[in-house]
């Protein structure tokens, strides 16, 4: 074991950083349970999902100075230009600075190949939030937090088209996707492996039909007792019709059916139309912004 000392003038040089294997599992579940300085971004997903029995990982990379390893950086490609920094973790009394670019160089790198053009991360907690900038990370957005303390459910004003609101299929998927494509920016696209995985995972998710094709989904969880609408969209040549409310509304129904109290639901600071919609229903904002940070591979 290193002194106190020796740890805290550890240089990048130093640090050896290499794919994770199937046999690193103990090693990062110990790192991301016993230490401090960790990011989390993992959605409905684990580590094992990108551990292999017969392979490195694509998207795990660990940090690594003799026998003791370090830091690990999680940053999955799912069939968009954006890679998101799902998971970091840095080893207590080590310092961050050299760890981190280690594994973000080493990301990179195998990131270029992949069709990867930009890396995103949630700049939370402060210690990341710090490095970021640092590491030639930009502002792309904010996500803000909205929450519904009540139960009452406000009907929609106006004429709504008579969409069908059914649970979403495998068959659904390739719909699914393209509607998320249309919908938001590449920054927040999932791609089918994602959405099937979702569909086996999260608690709720239906599909908003109209005249026998899928323009619109939503999926929700259940957090600690809260419900959380993880998702809300509709195809743009669809959006302001009442779709959106009637899908949120489902979601509502189903977690307010489970007995989940209060309710959330996260979007961007620039989605106007969003905050108004949840505002109809009762939301509002509480806590404060995240930073989403973003880094062009090609200025790295």
């Amino acid at each position: 074991m290193q002194s106190w000392l020796n740890r805290s003038h550890l240089r990048a040089a130093e640090i050896e950083v290499h794919p994770a294997l199937q046999s690193d599992q103990p090693a990062i579940y110990r790192l991301t349970e016993s230490n401090r300085r960790i990011h989390f971004n993992l959605d409905w997903w684990t580590f094992d999902h990108w551990l292999y029995p017969d392979r490195a990982s694509d998207a795990i990379w660990l940090a690594t100075h003799r026998t003791e390893v370090l830091g690990l950086l999680l940053a999955p490609v799912d069939e968009s230009p954006t890679a998101w920094l799902r998971a970091i973790a840095i080893a207590d009394g080590y310092p961050a600075e050299p760890i981190l670019a280690a594994l973000l160089d080493r990301a990179l790198l195998a990131l270029r190949p992949m069709g990867v053009n930009q890396i995103a991360a949630l700049a939370h907690p402060e210690w990341l939030a710090d490095w970021l900038p640092a590491a030639q990370f930009t502002s792309l957005t904010e996500v803000i937090t909205f929450r519904k303390d009540d139960r009452i459910l406000t009907r929609p004003a106006g004429q709504a088209i008579a969409a069908v609101i059914r649970p979403a299929t495998p068959q659904d998927i390739p719909a699914i996707v393209a509607n998320d494509r249309a919908a938001f920016d590449p920054a927040w696209w999932h791609s089918s492996k994602s959405i099937a995985h979702a569909l086996q995972a999260v608690s709720h998710f239906s599909v908003a039909e109209f005249e026998g094709q899928v323009v619109g989904h939503a999926f929700s969880d259940l957090y600690g007792g809260q419900g959380h609408l993880i998702r809300l969209a509709v195809h743009p040549a669809f959006q302001r019709h009442g779709l959106g409310e009637q899908l949120l509304i489902e979601s509502l129904n189903y977690q307010i059916a489970v007995g989940a109290f209060p309710f959330t639901v996260n979007t961007q600071s620039d989605n106007l139309p969003s905050q108004a919609l949840y505002r109809r229903q009762g939301y509002w904002n509480v806590g404060r912004p995240v930073r989403v940070m973003q880094r062009v591979i090609s200025d790295a």
